[in-house]
């Protein structure tokens, strides 16, 4: 797994601890968390940092915190985690920030010597967002899932009666999960019915992968980011593009943050920092269609 998962490594020797991996809802959560994740952290290219600091260590603290700390540290601008204290006449506004990193904690003063990035107008994380669509396509792949395993056999509702029923109905299902050849031992003698009962909900495989899809469409748009338009039914311009503006208002917010932060970073510590989208959203959210009407035939007829 990734970043947010760390708990899957060892400390200092990076080693991923010897566990069967499985298509539960906990495994595919993890999974989406991670990956959600991941593509937050490609949405903005900060320039004139050079090496003093990686920008993931920035991007991290704004999408998990809602603020990340930048303060001189021996001489070396540093990124950190931290919480305000000291109050002035706004109640989200404070006079101190009181920094840690594995191997230094102390407190600064907000303006005269730290400046405090936003994510942004409103200093909240991006992580409750990102744990909202794991929550959600996690879900949706555990369906997916039993879908696809359901669709092996169509038989109904198996119904065992003795313990010795049970396990010998549990051995073939797993054996179905794998894909393997496999049979209920001695159906007649130890108490194993079907149920009359369909065992296929209403949805399509076709369906809920279409959801899958969707689903993180909404994350992108959630966020202020357009994501590919899906020619699938006749539209005009104005309904592929009519959420431009609400979906630029908010990224925007997250970049006007973002550079507020860089301008006094630069004043306070004479550095040369600016933030841009990078090339790629940028590109989602201007490109456009350029006929009238996007067609379902893709012979474009």
């Amino acid at each position: 797994m990734g970043f947010l998962n760390n708990e899957l490594y060892q400390y200092g020797d990076i080693k991923i601890k010897a566990r069967p991996r499985a298509c539960t809802y906990t495994d595919f959560f993890r999974y989406w968390r991670d990956n959600l994740f991941e593509r937050l952290m490609r949405l903005f290219i900060y320039d004139g940092i050079g090496e003093e600091i990686d920008q993931k260590e920035i991007e991290e603290r704004l999408y998990i915190a809602g603020h990340c700390g930048i303060a001189d540290y021996k001489g070396e601008l540093t990124a950190f985690f931290g919480d305000f204290f000291g109050p002035t006449k706004y109640q989200d506004e404070f006079t101190n920030y009181t920094v840690e990193c594995p191997i230094y904690s102390g407190t600064y003063t907000i303006g005269e010597d730290i400046v405090v990035i936003n994510n942004n107008s409103l200093r909240n994380p991006s992580l409750e967002h990102v744990n909202h669509y794991a929550y959600l396509l996690a879900h949706n792949e555990v369906t997916l899932i039993k879908l696809l395993i359901e669709a092996r056999d169509s038989g109904g509702v198996p119904k065992a009666a003795t313990e010795k029923a049970k396990q010998s109905l549990l051995s073939y299902q797993a054996a179905m999960f794998e894909g393997k050849i496999q049979v209920v031992s001695d159906l007649a003698g130890i108490g194993v019915e079907y149920l009359g009962a369909d065992r296929h909900t209403a949805l399509r495989i076709a369906e809920v992968w279409e959801t899958r899809k969707d689903l993180i469409k909404s994350f992108y748009a959630d966020i202020g980011v357009r994501a590919s338009f899906d020619k699938k039914s006749n539209a005009v311009i104005d309904e592929v593009t009519s959420d431009t503006s609400m979906l630029l208002y908010n990224v925007s917010d997250m970049l006007e943050a973002r550079k507020k932060g860089c301008e006094k970073v630069n004043k306070m510590f004479g550095r040369n920092w600016s933030v841009r989208l990078s090339d790629e959203i940028e590109y989602n959210n201007e490109n456009k269609p350029d006929e009238t009407e996007v067609n379902s035939d893709d012979s474009g007829n």
